[in-house]
């Protein structure tokens, strides 16, 4: 165990039972989807290349518009 997850441990034995409870599904559910991902992208390397093609073509059309986090 690396020490900065040891000290969230930690951290997370202080909180309430009901927040805890909470960071738990928060941590499951990253590790699950995580997991997801990459078993979705290792079984279809080819679709993946294939997307960032058609990114980078859209992108060098001047289709791209920057990501604002603000207006999401």
């Amino acid at each position: 165990m690396t020490e900065a997850l040891a000290t969230a441990i930690e951290l997370l034995k202080s909180l309430p039972d009901g927040q805890q409870e909470a960071m738990a599904r928060l941590v499951i559910q990253e590790i699950e989807e995580d997991r997801l991902w990459e078993a979705t992208t290792a079984a279809h390397p080819e679709r993946l290349a294939q997307i960032a093609a058609e990114v980078e073509a859209a992108y060098r059309r001047g289709e791209c518009e920057p990501l604002d986090p603000e207006t999401l």
